[in-house]
């Protein structure tokens, strides 16, 4: 079956159409080589969700248990830097200021 990879780092943006069988979990997804060599150790990958919902073990499996379907996107969000209603709000107040 085929899914798909994504991933944002700071300087590029990582997709991936992946042919897998069709008991993988989203866990075993990250283990395959294309996609661990990608991810390095000091990347602040910190969490992981499919199609825009977080794999946290609350309302979605935690990645361990999570069985990707056909057509699947897994995504490996990094942490941000700064809050955008933050900068949003930083920036309303420069131009007050102005």
């Amino acid at each position: 079956m085929k899914i798909y990879f994504s991933a944002q780092r700071q300087s590029n943006s990582i997709f991936l159409e992946l042919d897998v069988s069709e008991s993988i979990t989203a866990q075993e997804v990250l283990e395959l080589n294309q996609v661990h060599n990608l991810l390095n150790a000091d990347d602040d990958f910190l969490k992981i969700g499919v199609n825009g919902e977080e794999l946290d073990g609350k309302y979605k499996a935690l990645p361990v248990n999570y069985r990707m379907s056909e057509g699947e996107r897994l995504e490996v969000y990094r942490l941000l830097h700064q809050d955008p209603k933050e900068r949003r709000k930083n920036k309303a107040n420069q131009k007050k200021e102005s």
